[in-house]
């Protein structure tokens, strides 16, 4: 019924790579989404004309969220490369590759975290009439 290799030797040598491809093709992917749908909402935000403040702070975080897009590609593809050039070289990775390499997927999966959360307030924020109850008193002192 379940065609998945159950132990290690039914496995192709390369599956945990193509396991790890897979994952950051989606962690990109899904920053991809989140900054498609930041410049969604900040056009929504320019089309419906002159807004509040709690809609330009909502406008502010989605760019920032774009950013963060960057340093999810940024971080992944540089994990990514040197990997793949010490595969191809059949080099052993140093623990100084191999930490620079965690840190880089520390960095993206943090940015991406952070990407989404900001993304989703930030929408809210801009599609909002009223500010929430908890920034109106802060947004008001700075505009």
């Amino acid at each position: 019924m379940n065609s998945f290799p159950r132990n290690k030797q039914e496995l192709p040598d390369n599956w945990g790579y193509d396991l790890l491809r897979y994952g950051n093709e989606e962690i990109i992917r899904g920053s991809d989404t989140g900054t498609l749908v930041a410049f969604g909402a900040i056009a929504f935000q320019e089309l419906k004309g002159e807004g509040l403040p709690h809609q330009h702070f909502g406008c502010g975080m989605l760019l920032f969220s774009v950013l963060l897009c960057a340093v999810v590609h940024f971080a992944v593809g540089g994990a990514t490369i040197g990997r793949g050039q010490h595969i191809i070289n059949g080099e052993q990775e140093t623990r100084g590759n191999y930490y620079f390499r965690k840190t880089n997927q520390l960095i993206a999966w943090i940015a991406a975290a952070l990407q989404f959360i900001m993304t989703v307030i930030g929408i809210l924020l801009v599609l909002k009439s009223t500010p929430p109850p908890f920034l109106e008193k802060h947004l008001m002192s700075w505009f």
